[in-house]
């Protein structure tokens, strides 16, 4: 095992292997629990064996370690995808020696190499990420991070999904004129005193209603904020904050989540997924995570941003995406304003750069002007695992 666990988590999978028996160094023990979190998210029931320590750049301990390991399990399939340069060669060569299975998973092909050392039968196949069950879940695992409400993959699953009425409602708001984004703003300011809508008709405050968005007041077409939400709790955020800032905003959430849910092919589609709770420091709110071929995607989802903030706002998403997944993870931030929104002198110029910074960190920045194709570049970013031109 090394700082990458996938690989190792990739292997069990797609062996199909009934017990793990992980070898570590002082510095990467402390992963097997992610290691086993992240089997469990796959559905794996693989018993973990007393794992085996090494001295990573110590070649003679390694070779001596892993002779012992193997004379107790003569029917071991060798990993040596991770750890250490030595501790990676000394498997190998103890594999060949020994005459054992083994097997390499290259991740930037998305291929697994298995051999059997004695009969030198080699053969590839590609890893298949639905048979393998690579869940968001498996890689927040695998990353080493707990996920609020996600004491198993169907919790979680539960939780990251949004209410048939909020995807209702949010597809309601993303179509307002000027006056019903009026009417939206002031009953997101009506926590104490109710408000008449002017614009909005019975279908749509019916739709607010039913997503627990709004609640009528005692006085005809009046309403107030509903003090009950089906949002999900920010940090020290009342439902009723919660709801407000659905109608300013971050309804584009959940819209996305169903537009990329029902019409691209990725179907692990995760809303507002909350790592660390409870750990200083270590909380991260995503507002969408989704999975497929071996890859995962955050998406960072701005209803307003100005031109002098992207430059942060990309270097933040990459090192976030990094931070949570390592190499396995891409990202897109999309914000919700058209580009001829920005009447700066050169504004044309300044989005045009940013965009190709985005891409040079590896993920993609889109705007509202690109909504209809969003869907499908997810799609091609996951499949082909670089931003989508």
């Amino acid at each position: 095992m090394s700082g990458e666990i996938m690989p190792n988590v990739i292997g069990v999978l797609h062996a199909r292997s009934e017990a793990v028996l992980p070898v570590v160094t002082r510095q990467t023990v402390n992963q097997i629990e992610c290691f086993e979190r992240a089997l469990r998210a796959a559905g794996s029931p693989a018993r973990f064996l007393p794992e085996v320590a090494v001295l990573p750049y110590d070649v003679a301990d390694c070779f001596r370690t892993l002779r012992r390991v193997i004379a107790e399990h003569p029917q071991i399939c060798i990993n040596w995808t991770g750890g250490t340069k030595i501790m990676s060669y000394a498997a190998r060569r103890l594999a060949e020696e020994m005459q054992l299975h083994a097997l390499y998973v290259n991740t930037a092909s998305r291929e697994i190499l298995f051999e059997d050392l004695g009969s030198q039968n080699r053969y590839t196949d590609l890893i298949d990420s639905a048979r393998l069950n690579l869940n968001v879940l498996v890689y927040l695992s695998a990353g080493g991070h707990r996920v609020e409400g996600a004491d198993t993959l169907a919790s979680f699953r539960q939780r990251c999904t949004p209410d048939p009425a909020l995807v209702r409602a949010a597809t309601f708001i993303l179509d307002t004129n000027s006056l019903e984004r009026t009417d939206l703003y002031r009953l997101a300011e009506a926590e104490n005193q109710s408000y008449r809508p002017r614009a909005l008709d019975g279908n749509f405050l019916h739709a607010l209603i039913q997503a627990r968005l709004i609640q009528p007041a005692a006085n005809s077409r009046e309403y107030f904020l509903s003090p009950e939400t089906l949002l999900h709790p920010f940090y020290l955020q009342s439902p009723q904050k919660q709801n407000a800032a659905f109608l300013r905003g971050t309804f584009i959430e959940v819209f996305l989540w169903d537009q990329i849910k029902s019409r691209s092919a990725v179907d692990d589609v995760a809303w507002h997924v909350v790592l660390n709770p409870g750990e200083t420091g270590r909380i991260v709110e995503l507002d969408l995570m989704m999975a497929s071929d071996g890859r995962f995607l955050v998406l960072e989802c701005k209803s307003s941003v100005e031109l002098n903030e992207l430059g942060d706002l990309i270097e933040e998403q990459y090192a976030r995406t990094r931070q949570i997944g390592r190499l396995f993870g891409q990202w897109v931030l999309y914000v919700h304003r058209h580009r001829d929104e920005f009447n700066r002198p050169g504004a044309a110029d300044i989005i045009r750069s940013q965009e190709q910074k985005a891409r040079h960190y590896g993920g993609c920045l889109m705007w509202q002007d690109d909504l209809p194709e969003l869907p499908i570049k997810v799609s091609e970013m996951l499949v082909s695992g670089v931003a989508a031109p």
